[in-house]
């Protein structure tokens, strides 16, 4: 499964050394809003994947992270996972 780990832009920009844009694919999707910390975040991944198999979804193998703000507490950190489905 490919998964991109990205930050919501503005605009478009030219591509810097590692850092290149990526477009997310069109479709529904299982999603889930993380809060806390970024080592618990599995939890989140687990969940969706239960909740998909627990309402026979199947995932289109194409998943991703946007973060949100980064915060000094861990307890405030936020990272929507979204799984495309299929």
């Amino acid at each position: 499964m490919d998964v991109d780990f990205g930050v919501e832009v503005s605009h478009t920009f030219e591509p810097q050394g590692e850092i290149s844009g990526a477009i997310t694919p069109a479709g529904n999707v299982a999603t889930a809003i993380h809060i806390g910390p970024y080592d618990r975040m599995r939890e989140t991944h687990n969940a969706i994947h239960a909740w998909a198999k627990a309402n026979k979804m199947n995932f289109a193998g194409k998943s991703w992270e946007i973060y949100g703000d980064p915060s000094d507490d861990p307890s405030k950190t936020e990272v929507r996972i979204e799984y495309l489905l299929a």
